[in-house]
């Protein structure tokens, strides 16, 4: 039941599986949770939660179980998971259960941030005497499945935390010529807000959004496309298409299609952003790439988030995200080039 009314003690047996659930609330967002809390109970096995503060993070613990099998422990471990999720998202509040990953949440339940070796548990054991005569195991973020003789609350999770500071030198501050510009203005600020937005998928977007801030509105293709399109439009008629349809609905459906057809002459975001790309006249490599090359790599990989929210074929997610780190330093190079074109002409 829910609540925070007592509520029997599990039921310990020998090699039961309890799975753990952690993550961290961010955005200075705190829970008014002070105590460990009983969330429900099903079928003899308890899941809690408690909130741990430490060196201003806010880490949220569930434990749930014991079960029978390993199966069992799965399965309503992601039916937790998910629906822990989905509670917070709905509710407005940000999670991070990855870590040190530079992304903030994906599809994996679960992320390895740094195990501690066998050897080094053993340790901690050995020289920290509140843990003597414990279980002591490595902390996963996520959701992590233990097989256990004893109730997992019984049991020590050793926390690998590290967090790096850079020192930068101040950069050098010219007085250049200034000119008003509010698509330039808007390109630095998403450029900004991708080197702080601590997620890579949503820096590698922000990076190629600004260089689609600075491109035109409307621009047609070549004359010649143009000119097959509009002929092909002009095909479009009553006569021509053949639908049972009343004279009132046929008209509607037909400058709907024309619309459509026509709206064909514009050129594609992308087409533009190649297009103003090929006007800076770049000659630099980026990855060992050409730069049209390079921004076509990087535009499909944005493509795949935009429109699908994930990877195509398959790719593991955490492989694919670790290869946006390799894009990303020399993405951010050819968006400064490309700024520093735009602002010559403009």
């Amino acid at each position: 039941m829910p609540g925070d009314k007592m509520i029997e003690e599990r039921k310990v047996d020998l090699d039961m599986y309890y799975l753990r659930i952690v993550f961290f609330v961010t955005n200075n967002y705190d829970l008014d949770l002070k105590d460990e809390k009983i969330l429900f109970q099903t079928e003899g096995s308890l899941c809690n939660m408690k909130v741990v503060r430490i060196f201003g993070k806010v880490k949220v613990i569930l434990l749930y179980g014991g079960f029978s099998t390993e199966e069992v422990a799965v399965r309503e471990g992601e039916k937790l998971f998910f629906n822990v999720k989905k509670s917070f998202i709905k509710q407005g509040i940000p999670i991070n259960i990855s870590g040190g990953l530079r992304v903030l949440d994906t599809i994996q339940t679960s992320f390895d941030t740094g195990e501690i070796t066998q050897a080094g548990l053993e340790y901690l054991q050995s020289t920290v005497p509140e843990l003597a005569n414990r279980t002591v195991k490595s902390e996963v973020l996520g959701m992590g499945i233990y097989q256990l003789d004893e109730d997992i609350s019984e049991v020590k999770f050793v926390a690998h935390d590290v967090e790096i500071i850079r020192t930068v030198k101040v950069p050098v501050i010219k007085m250049e010529d200034y000119r008003e510009d509010d698509k330039l203005k808007i390109a630095y600020s998403l450029l900004n807000s991708s080197n702080a937005v601590n997620d890579l998928r949503a820096s590698f977007i922000l990076k190629v959004s600004s260089i689609e801030s600075l491109v035109p509105e409307d621009l047609h293709k070549d004359e010649n496309y143009c000119s097959v399109i509009n002929q092909i439009n002009k095909m479009i008629t009553k006569d021509n298409i053949k639908l049972e349809l009343s004279d009132v609905e046929l008209d509607k459906f037909i400058q709907k299609v024309k619309g459509a057809v026509g709206a064909l002459k514009k050129k594609s975001i992308g087409e533009k952003c190649r297009d103003l790309i090929v006007r800076c006249n770049i000659h630099k490599q980026y990855q060992g790439k050409d730069v049209i090359s390079f921004f076509n790599e990087c535009y499909n990989l944005r493509s795949e988030f935009v429109h699908t929210g994930t990877f195509k074929n398959k790719v593991d997610e955490t492989k694919k995200i670790r290869e946006l780190e390799l894009y990303l330093e020399d993405l951010n190079s050819l968006v400064l080039d490309i700024l520093e074109c735009y602002e010559s002409y403009i």
